[in-house]
């Protein structure tokens, strides 16, 4: 048995309890970690988490005695399959309730499982027995519903399932536990992508954003790109609504140019759009990223329209035979220059008649006697009809990382070309 408990002081009396499958814990750990992501959501955490194997049935029913006794709100996972009903059985004589067939829940079984093109019978239709007066808790994944009560004890109970568990508490539980404890609003978990800041630059104005922002905001940052999470609720949708607008305009006000998109967004997507939506047709040159960039850029269907040639010119003689680019740049400035980048840029745009033309070279490691900068340094390149523009980067990390902030890197200049007024300001 696994015991935790939290000195948060938020936590009301919140107790979890998991049933893990042959002493699978690391299930057990997944489910646990989401469940509390969910509760903080609200300012909340549990009070106490025991995780017991299911073989332990006597330990489990002292456990979930204990939890379900006073005002205690308990929340167990497991227990519960076609082939086991100790959870419900449990539930049962604790709480002092007859197991009462529900035929909603023999119903969608039935369904699922017809699906599924598996047999329904006697033998599994004990998975849809629950104590008396119980609210169930339909489950379109396995068949094998949960259920909860309100009274005497505020108790639910789902399948360990990882991912639809969790899925079925937020669904269908957790609005009435919120309503137990009084907390009556409504929360979304805002995303914001960002692209293009430095650490501190990032940092400051966070600060900046956290001081106007009235709710709570975390970070995590991924090659380059900073995701800012934030809880907002409401009393209401519209409210909510409201509220989430609200902080769409302060983190527009305050990162500008950096904001990208919003939950599930992604960087490569969001330029494949706006390069379709307005019609811009752009080719890549690639040499360390080695197609990456010409990958992502065709993620989304219909990339024909604005995609025109992607060509991974990894050698000298890719470059100047098959590209075009000068040899005498080559033997001057070297592969990886900014004169060479730039080169590969104008030849990409110039040579498959598009509007924009995107080209990287660099070294992504190990390092050589014959590399004539660090490892690590990039030279990025765009060329349009108004604009033709090189930087040299410096970035760190395993070769992978390297490529990865690359790539991620000449996205977001695409992104900044079409989206953001002054073109000439590309970071």
């Amino acid at each position: 048995m696994l015991k935790m408990e939290t000195k948060e002081k938020d936590a009301k009396d919140i107790k979890i309890l998991i049933i893990s499958e042959n002493y699978n814990f690391g299930k057990a750990g997944e489910i646990l970690k989401e469940l509390s992501d969910v509760l903080a959501n609200y300012n909340l955490g549990f009070k106490e988490a025991v995780v017991m194997p299911e073989n332990q049935k006597d330990g489990i029913y002292k456990v979930m005695s204990y939890m379900a006794s006073g005002d205690s709100l308990v929340i167990v996972c497991g227990g519960m399959r076609e082939d086991l009903f100790l959870t419900i059985d449990a539930a049962s004589a604790v709480l002092k309730k007859e197991p009462v067939r529900s035929k909603d829940a023999a119903d969608l079984m039935a369904l699922v499982y017809e699906s599924n093109k598996k047999v329904f019978n006697q033998s599994n239709e004990k998975a849809c027995y629950f104590p008396e007066h119980s609210f169930i808790v339909p489950n379109q994944n396995s068949g094998i519903s949960g259920f909860y009560l309100t009274e005497p004890a505020f108790f639910a109970a789902v399948p360990l399932e990882p991912k639809n568990a969790v899925n079925m508490f937020k669904n269908h539980i957790l609005g009435k536990m919120l309503g137990k404890l009084g907390i009556n609003y409504f929360i979304k978990l805002r995303k914001y992508k960002l692209f293009g800041l430095k650490e501190k630059e990032f940092e400051i104005l966070f600060d900046k954003l956290k001081k106007s922002a009235e709710c709570g905001l975390s970070y995590e940052f991924s090659y380059g790109e900073f995701i800012i999470s934030a809880a907002v609720n409401g009393v209401s949708t519209q409210k909510l609504n409201e509220n989430i607008k609200l902080i769409d305009n302060k983190t527009g006000e305050v990162f500008k140019d950096y904001l990208y998109g919003f939950d599930d967004d992604e960087l490569h997507i969001v330029c494949s759009y706006l390069l379709k939506e307005n019609g811009i047709k752009i080719a890549v040159a690639e040499s360390l990223t080695g197609g990456y960039i010409s990958n992502k850029l065709t993620d989304l269907p219909g990339a024909s329209a604005y995609f025109t040639y992607g060509g991974i010119t990894y050698s000298d003689y890719a470059k100047t035979n098959i590209l075009g680019v000068d040899k005498e740049i080559l033997e001057k400035y070297g592969a990886v220059s900014d004169k060479c980048a730039m080169e590969m840029a104008e030849k990409a745009r110039e040579n498959a008649n598009s509007d924009i033309g995107i080209a990287v070279t660099g070294f992504a490691g190990p390092k050589t006697e014959y590399d004539n900068h660090p490892v690590g340094t990039v030279f990025i390149a765009l060329s349009s009809s108004k604009v033709k523009e090189v930087r040299k980067y410096s970035f760190s990390g395993s070769r992978s990382d390297i490529k990865a902030y690359t790539s991620k890197m000449a996205l977001f200049w695409v992104y900044r070309l079409i989206n953001v007024k002054s073109n000439n300001n590309l970071t």
